[in-house]
């Protein structure tokens, strides 16, 4: 028969002596959420295409002139894009427009592509919320043609036609 002293039953039953407590503490930042509103519609005015010329590229430049080939006639009154990006007052935020492209459609079949970037390029892409939480953000880009489209009015809202993916992000 095998005895335990006093003092080790003292010693296992005491252990919880030795125990302590303490406070942890948690944080969060709560931030406004990111929204993305469609302020202005690219408008790249009235183009007269060439179909001899073949494939043709017009851009608009972030003061909304349209550099227009020499075989198309570029009239009316060009605008640039303006996105409404709202959140947090002050915070900076980033947009991104990388792969990004629109279809812009007569409704019957027949296409143009648009494809975006930043008017402000002088941010790259790197923009802070004004005091009201609320920032423009103004686009242009390039229409791509075959040459081969027949007239009419192109729309990315059109049956056919698909608008561009803006990215925004804290």
């Amino acid at each position: 028969m095998k005895y335990v002293s006093l003092f080790t039953l003292g010693l296992i039953l005491s252990t919880s002596a030795f125990a302590a407590t303490g406070t942890g503490h948690a944080q969060a930042e709560l931030s406004n959420p990111l929204s993305v509103t469609n302020d202005i519609n690219v408008d790249f005015g009235t183009i007269a295409i060439d179909p001899a010329a073949g494939p043709q590229t017009i851009s608009m430049s972030n003061t909304n002139v349209v550099s227009c080939p020499t075989t198309y006639i570029c009239s009316g009154a060009p605008t640039k894009g303006a996105l409404e990006v709202t959140g947090a007052p002050t915070t900076n935020f980033q947009v991104n427009l990388v792969g990004s492209t629109a279809t812009l459609s007569d409704g019957t079949g027949n296409t143009i592509l648009f494809d975006p970037t930043l008017g402000n390029s002088s941010e790259s892409g790197q923009f802070t919320m004004a005091a009201d939480g609320t920032r423009n953000v103004s686009i242009i880009g390039e229409l791509s043609f075959t040459g081969n489209e027949p007239a009419g009015t192109y729309n990315t809202t059109n049956p056919g036609g698909s608008g561009y993916t803006v990215t925004v992000n804290y």
